[in-house]
């Protein structure tokens, strides 16, 4: 009796995890937005953390000044770059067709070029009007717009929800585990935020100085749009991997309006910057939070973005770290370290 009893446990959990999988891949987008959320709650909890440790203040108002000083950085650098930035986008908005038929025209002068020229388009900028009239048909910029601006306010909303009160959230989840396994969730929680938190101040310092140095080096060589292509750079680089190889296009692209040698000397500043990311920065500024293996992280990068799309793959960097902290505390400590401590 004991046994089919076990039997019946087991199939059970199996079946609900059968379930949650199928709820997080068919509802993926919206546990993706959940998950935004948490991220920004995260960030403002850890400012408000800090606040309080250096000035003693009590949370809801480090918390309050921590929201305010957000986005008023955001504000604040918008204001002040937007301009700039937007100018050189509309500039690299002209550039970018040119720039991609001198690379076709150039590919086709080369016999090993000729099958990528042409898979490139031969009227880019062609096409690229006749989609502009189609999406302005259909309004289709229009409803992207609102669709982006209320997952925005969803995630923000959530984030402040979450942040006020963080310790209700925490015990309501806790509270569906078994009494004796609620101290122990606890602590993985904790964990958890531990390693987001780690992971988001690493990760902002990182592209705030891939976004520097970018814009410094494209300066001093003379590429124009620079700032554009920094700030391009800057927002890339959240994404691991994949993020610095699709910023560096844009900025070659626009050095090969100014001749071969500019964008040698772009290729040059670009991968010479990556470089010294990767394999200096990086693991400097993660080693005391979180160390991604790259290769594991390319792949859960490539199956989230083929299952969830470009949010997916956004966000999959801090979801493999929030995965790794679970599946060390409560599968390899808990589980196997547990049965050999037994032995």
């Amino acid at each position: 009796m004991l046994d089919f009893y076990n039997f019946i446990k087991r199939f059970a959990a199996g079946v609900l995890m059968v379930l949650i999988a199928y709820l997080l891949i068919s509802q993926g987008y919206f546990f993706l937005l959940v998950f935004s959320g948490i991220l920004l709650a995260v960030l403002f909890s850890g400012m408000a953390e800090w606040i309080v440790q250096k000035t003693g203040m009590k949370r809801w108002v480090a918390l309050l000044l921590s929201v305010l000083l957000f986005f008023g950085l955001i504000i604040g650098a918008f204001w002040l770059l937007a301009p700039t930035i937007a100018e050189q986008v509309g500039e690299m908005r002209e550039t970018l067709p040119k720039s991609i038929e001198q690379l076709r025209n150039w590919l086709g002068e080369r016999g090993w070029g000729e099958r990528v020229a042409e898979k490139l388009p031969e009227n880019f900028e062609g096409a690229l009007s006749k989609q502009e009239n189609l999406f302005s048909q259909v309004t289709g910029a229009f409803y992207t717009t609102l669709g982006f601006l209320a997952d925005l306010v969803i995630v923000v909303i959530t984030a402040l929800f979450l942040a006020a009160s963080p310790t209700l959230y925490t015990h309501g989840l806790v509270k569906l585990f078994p009494v004796h396994k609620r101290t122990r969730i606890l602590e993985v929680l904790d964990k958890c935020y531990s390693t987001l938190r780690g992971w988001l101040v690493a990760m902002l310092l990182a592209m705030s100085m891939i976004g520097i140095s970018t814009a410094i080096g494209y300066s001093l060589i003379g590429l124009p749009l620079a700032f554009a292509l920094a700030f391009i750079a800057f927002l890339f680089a959240f994404v691991p991997n994949i993020g610095p190889w699709l910023a560096g296009v844009p900025a070659v692209l626009v050095g090969l309006m100014e001749g071969g040698q500019m964008a040698l000397y772009v290729i040059l500043i670009y991968g010479g910057i990556q470089m010294v990311e990767s394999y200096v920065l990086t693991p400097i500024i993660f080693k005391k939070t979180v160390d991604l293996p790259p290769a594991l992280l390319l792949f859960f990068q490539v199956l989230l973005g083929l299952l969830l799309g470009a949010l997916g793959l956004l966000l999959a960097a801090p979801i493999l770290a929030v995965l790794m902290v679970i599946v060390q505390e409560l599968y390899v400590k808990d589980v196997l370290e547990a049965e050999v401590k037994e032995k």
